[in-house]
């Protein structure tokens, strides 16, 4: 069962025996209780990709005509899964996408370098690096110099000036948000309370009492093994590759292959 941050402060006081409050703020260990909660939520969420937090959705335009390809992530984004983009070529087409695999960027600029910029349908972009895209077809591969931004090998200019949000398709794992606020509820599925909350009264017994809850340490250890089990409310989440037998563990109804999730 999900809670707000106060009843997870509230209980754990009380299992600590001390005072009981009615808000977060009301004394300075209710305000410490807060802060440790925060750091073990935060610290739970780093350790794997926590399936509620995949979204779908679209690149920002750069709207940089001196960059066309250049595409922006979105600023909640802590790692982008997947990129796709229209394979239109000219505004009678039917829109449809294919996936846009990443190149690393040393091997994008090598592979750019091999155009010759005296053609007509190459377009000489100058970002700190000179590399070359064609300016008459959809990309067929993408890099990122920064980290923040996407950079793509082509585009149609006959369809726009540059590539267009609209035109585009990422699967992205958002960042976790955190208030202080007693209404506020952390961003966790309901089973992984239990997690958060013994791993988080742990932590206040150590860094409050100064001692260690056996207790408190045998839940969250418990709570840590049921959550590894439970990675997954929607089964196909996780892929394992068939290694020409079948196994127990995957049964969809095509064989994975490793080069197509580059």
């Amino acid at each position: 069962m999900k809670q707000t941050l106060l009843g997870l402060v509230q209980d754990i006081l009380s299992d600590m025996g001390s005072d009981k409050v009615n808000s977060i703020g009301e004394t300075e260990e209710s305000n410490q209780v807060a802060v440790i909660v925060k750091h073990t939520y935060f610290e739970l969420m780093s350790r794997k990709d926590w399936p509620h937090l995949r979204k779908t959705g679209q690149l920002i335009n750069s709207n940089q005509s001196s960059k066309p390809t250049v595409m922006g992530i979105p600023t909640n984004s802590s790692r982008i899964d997947y990129v796709g983009y229209s394979e239109q070529r000219d505004v009678l087409d039917t829109v449809s996408y294919r996936r846009t695999p990443y190149m690393y960027p040393d091997e994008f600029i090598a592979y750019t370098n091999s155009r010759n910029p005296n053609n007509d349908n190459v377009t000489v972009v100058n970002d700190g690096s000179v590399y070359y895209i064609y300016n008459d077809q959809p990309p067929s591969y993408y890099t990122s110099f920064d980290d923040k931004n996407l950079v793509f090998d082509s585009y149609c200019s006959e369809l726009n000036t540059t590539l267009t949000s609209i035109n585009s398709q990422i699967i992205y794992y958002k960042e976790p948000l955190w208030e202080i606020s007693d209404s506020f509820v952390p961003d966790l599925p309901s089973e992984a309370f239990p997690l958060l909350y013994a791993e988080a009264k742990s932590a206040c017994f150590v860094e409050l009492k100064q001692m260690v809850n056996s207790k408190a340490e045998q839940q969250a250890v418990r709570q840590n093994y049921v959550m590894g089990q439970r990675n997954w409310a929607v089964k196909g989440g996780v892929r394992y590759p068939n290694y020409g037998r079948q196994s127990r563990k995957f049964s969809g109804g095509r064989n994975f292959n490793p080069n197509q999730h580059t």
